[in-house]
């Protein structure tokens, strides 16, 4: 066979590969996309397995999830709009195609799905997500006195997810380490090491020897994450006594 001939014949058979090639990605593509759309649908279904299991699955797509979720976001069905928050929470910074429409969830007429939202923003973090967060911190103090356990404990793990731009919340978060709700509690200890609030210390340390372990069990990192020589004091003899 001729060299041009054989030049000729290997770029057609590579010609041809290429269009099988990026064929099978336009078919995987569109079942992605088909997967995707089939699964926010599933955030609304009446079987609460099927939901978490929606939820669960849009989140570990990242990014090519985004999308819908947005505007899953404004669904008229609450539960869509639950589940979709929740789902770009759990993402995080994959998520942050999803800042514009997690700040106008803010507004949302549900205090949980609020709550979410903000946690999501903090998780996220870009200058953008941040500044709002600013401004919505009263909100989620607010919330942390509100008659609804879900909503409490939502805020409590969004002022945590907010970490050191929560600080002025620490006052709040303290008051609620008396909160009749585990949930509440448990977030709460855990918002207030990621914040560093080093005068929650001494109710911090009431805590470690008063609570349930499943509450003082997280107060050890709380004190561990906040450092300074009363929490360190703290936490050393509660090891010895552990020992």
């Amino acid at each position: 066979m001729k060299p041009g001939l054989t030049v000729i014949i290997n770029l057609l058979l590579l010609l041809n590969l290429g269009v099988f090639i990026f064929g099978c990605s336009d078919e995987e593509q569109e079942t992605q996309d088909q997967e995707i759309q089939q699964l926010v649908r599933e955030l609304g279904d009446s079987d609460g397995m099927i939901r978490t299991y929606a939820t669960v699955s849009l989140s570990k797509m990242g990014e090519p999830a985004v999308p819908a979720l947005i505007k899953a976001l404004s669904h008229q069905d609450v539960g869509v709009r639950w589940n979709a928050v929740v789902a770009l929470n759990m993402m995080g910074e994959p998520a942050k195609l999803a800042v514009s429409a997690l700040i106008k969830t803010l507004n949302d007429e549900h205090k949980e799905i609020r709550a979410t939202a903000a946690g999501a923003l903090a998780k996220i973090g870009t200058p953008k997500a941040k500044q709002s967060l600013v401004e919505f911190v009263p909100t989620l103090i607010e919330s942390l006195s509100d008659k609804n356990a879900g909503v409490r404990v939502s805020a409590a793990r969004s002022l945590g997810e907010i970490g050191v731009t929560a600080k002025q919340a620490v006052p709040d978060l303290i008051k609620v380490l008396d909160d009749k709700d585990v949930g509440v509690r448990r977030n709460a200890v855990a918002a207030l090491g990621r914040i560093g609030a080093g005068e929650a210390v001494p109710a911090l340390i009431k805590v470690l020897n008063n609570d349930i372990k499943a509450v003082s069990s997280l107060v050890a990192g709380a004190l561990e994450k906040i450092g300074t020589p009363e929490a360190k004091q703290a936490l050393q003899e509660y090891q010895a006594k552990s020992q």
